[in-house]
């Protein structure tokens, strides 16, 4: 390749480069709800602040809005997407069933480098305990989920999680922030790597069958629930 082409390229790598990192960053924003849920984002206003023209700043804003981060309404602006109890219901009873299987399959399926970073990160739980640091444990949380897909080896229900990635991790921000629930998360946490460590499939479908129905629980008050449930029983036997 000669020199002017080796120039280019790099160029190009760089912007690609740049442009990721600023859409990880309105990412970031959106899910730590520094951007809030139902606040306006501007294409110009994005555009000046990140230096670039308002085309890469459009594209990332619709690759958010594939993820349910923002809304966008033709003639009228971007907007960042509310996280209703129906979106955090229907996520988490998605993630309870794919995931489950998922620690189910792992648990057979893992191997030792895996079992190596399943180690690490059970290291990184404890440093997250001993300096009550929420922002280690999320990290720990996220690659911990990510392992466990990996090592189950079911393609299709990778897809779908990442489809999804956007609103899990809005999740796992609420529920990790809420007083008390780090702690306990990562109780839960430790008894899922357990249940791995000793490739015991029925205990670490359950764990993680319990890790994110208590998560469920938490973010979605009982009297929710009992009031659905209500509704339902008496559409069904017309009470």
């Amino acid at each position: 390749m000669k020199s002017k082409e080796k120039k280019q390229a790099a160029t190009g790598s760089e912007r690609l480069r740049i442009k990721d990192k600023i859409f990880q960053s309105l990412r970031a924003d959106i899910i730590s709800q520094h951007l809030k849920p139902g606040q306006t984002v501007r294409e110009d206003e994005l555009a000046q602040k990140y230096g670039i023209s308002r085309t890469p700043i459009r594209e990332m804003l619709r690759r958010l809005e594939q993820e349910d981060l923002v809304k966008i309404v033709p003639n009228v602006g971007v907007y960042v997407s509310e996280l209703t109890p129906r979106d955090i219901e229907e996520v988490l009873d998605l993630r309870i069933c794919l995931e489950s299987a998922a620690a189910r399959s792992a648990a057979s399926k893992i191997t030792e480098e895996q079992m190596e970073q399943l180690r690490e990160i059970g290291r990184q739980l404890d440093v997250a305990i001993e300096k009550q640091d929420s922002i280690i444990s999320f990290e720990a949380d996220t690659r911990l989920h990510d392992l466990i897909m990996v090592a189950a080896g079911n393609a299709r229900a990778r897809r779908l999680l990442n489809n999804l990635l956007g609103q899990i991790h809005r999740i796992r921000f609420i529920s990790g922030h809420k007083p008390g629930r780090m702690n306990t998360t990562i109780a839960e946490h430790k008894e899922i790597i357990a249940a791995l460590s000793d490739h015991d499939p029925d205990r670490a479908e359950q764990a993680m069958h319990i890790h994110l129905v208590k998560t469920k629980e938490l973010l979605l008050p009982q009297s929710d629930l009992d009031a659905k449930f209500e509704s339902f029983v008496r559409s069904s036997f017309s009470l």
